[in-house]
């Protein structure tokens, strides 16, 4: 990749940029009957520029995704303000416009997935949208309760401008023009980019006016050699980036496509990444940029927990379904602190990456678990998955990881079992024969970790398993259901560690 060098920031924002962007903002007024304030120009709310942020970003960096959008309600006032306290030097801000032509932070063109509310934002008024509030249930009930607002994009500008950079895009394209004169107004041109898609005529318009793109590809399949190197013809390492889908075989981008992109030598940033292991995966293959709504955990800014969160009734950075964007694998909230995992057809599981990365020589595991609804098969098991050197998702028989896996089955067989990479089925360490399971019974568990063993009991109806076993130690925890059908519910999650 070319070497990143600062622009000369002496000259300022030139002449050329700003009538170009106040001009575009009188054409798209007349185009679609927008009624707009004389612009006037306001005071630089801070000096934090893309040169500044390409001359000291190095080459492991991140954007923020929707702010935090994997804990907090995405694009709202809390989910930017957290994601620039964990340290996002970047973010990305999806723009909207509503009836009366108010310019408002929200990812959709319609109401109905993040809010409370139905419909198309542009036939909604303000007044209306403020009566709603933003809602995600798989966050957890303490959003819905918390009533946060769908976000003004002046707002937006007037606290973070000139702080972070930020990547902003019209979602709705009779946006465009009031959301750069709005840019113009607060004289932030050399601290945004021009978020885009790879196909759109905003590419060049910005690069006349001397502005940063992010270019982004939706799916693996429009990135081909050919448009792949459209793109990157319009494009400078020294201001812009080529973002592309974390999506693929096994869940990653396919190998080819990611060296293709690479080799044009304009900064490469997979989105959204979640996991610290998709980071590591990435960087290792050249992309040194990623867009994360995750941001707080993969910095590493986010507390290590002892116990599980969940009667707060929120989501916590680190805590992660298979797709921590996609309903399907979203978890149920309970009363009293207790979770359900019952995804229809599939496996579910839950990475607790807030409770690790463990390094202790020894520690213990407790938790509680109950199915409301029962597996169809006896030899269907709850699973506590231990000992992984990455947050990389676990499921039963995907071979992707090295450890152990502790569990029980319907029919109430203790066991403990190792797994390795490239190695589907899982390896019999010891088994014991417990009573089995009835619905709505709640079982307890226990993991004993020592550097020399592991003693796996369920406290319920006194029974262990232990083993000499020390090929693995430390690392992250998953917790989840190894069948596809039954509901399983889980409490009191400590993890207890000996120095």
């Amino acid at each position: 990749m070319d070497e990143l060098r600062p622009h000369d920031r002496s000259s300022g924002i030139s002449r050329r940029t700003t009538l170009g962007l106040l001009g575009a903002l009188t054409v798209g007024s007349l185009a679609t009957g927008c009624r707009q304030e004389p612009v006037k120009s306001e005071p630089l709310l801070g000096d934090y520029s893309l040169t500044d942020w390409v001359a000291d970003r190095g080459d492991k960096y991140l954007v923020a995704h929707r702010g935090a959008g994997d804990v907090f309600p995405e694009h709202s006032m809390e989910s930017y303000d957290a994601a620039v306290a964990w340290g996002a030097p970047a973010m990305e801000i999806s723009v909207g416009i509503t009836a009366d032509n108010v310019l408002v932070c929200l990812h959709d063109l319609t109401l109905d997935r993040t809010t409370n509310l139905k419909g198309n934002l542009r036939t909604t008024t303000y007044t209306a949208l403020a009566a709603g509030w933003l809602e995600v249930p798989r966050l957890g009930p303490r959003w819905t309760q918390a009533k946060v607002r769908v976000p003004l994009f002046e707002d937006v500008l007037r606290k973070f401008g000139g702080r972070v950079i930020l990547a902003v895009e019209a979602k709705d394209d009779r946006a465009h023009a009031p959301m750069m004169a709005m840019v113009s107004k607060y004289r932030l041109e050399q601290s945004v980019l021009v978020k885009t898609y790879f196909k759109s005529r905003r590419i060049a318009e910005a690069k006349s006016l001397g502005l940063g793109v992010f270019a982004y590809f939706t799916s693996p399949q429009e990135m081909t050699p050919e448009t792949i190197q459209a793109v990157a013809g319009q494009l400078s390492p020294r201001t812009d980036a080529i973002v592309v889908p974390n999506s693929g075989p096994g869940g990653y981008l396919a190998a080819p496509l990611v060296d293709a992109v690479v080799a044009t030598g304009i900064p490469v940033w997979p989105y959204p990444l979640h996991r610290r292991s998709d980071v590591k995966h990435y960087r290792a293959l050249g992309m040194q940029g990623a867009v994360t709504s995750n941001i707080g955990y993969l910095l590493g800014k986010t507390a290590q927990a002892t116990t599980d969160q969940w009667a707060s009734g929120a989501l916590v950075p680190g805590e992660l379904t298979r797709d921590p964007y996609d309903d399907r694998f979203a978890i149920a909230w309970g009363r009293g602190g207790t979770i359900g995992l019952g995804a229809v057809g599939t496996q579910h599981f839950l990475t607790l990456g807030h409770l690790g990365p463990i390094t202790s020589p020894a520690y213990t595991v407790e938790f509680q678990a109950s199915y409301s609804v029962l597996p169809a098969d006896p030899l269907a098991n709850l699973t506590l998955a231990f000992a992984h050197a990455d947050d990389e998702y676990y499921e039963h028989r995907l071979g992707a990881s090295n450890g152990y896996h502790a569990i029980l089955q319907a029919n109430g067989e203790l066991g403990l079992y190792t797994h390795r990479v490239g190695n589907r089925p899982g390896i019999k360490l010891g088994v014991k024969k417990t009573a089995a399971v009835f619905r709505g019974e709640w079982m307890k568990f226990r993991l004993d970790v020592t550097p020399t063993t592991l003693t796996w009991r369920r406290l319920d109806q006194p029974a262990k398993v232990t083993v000499v076993e020390k090929s693995f130690r430390g690392g992250y925890l998953h917790i989840g259901r190894g069948s596809t059908d039954g509901s399983l519910a889980l409490r009191g999650l400590k993890v207890t560690r000996t120095p």
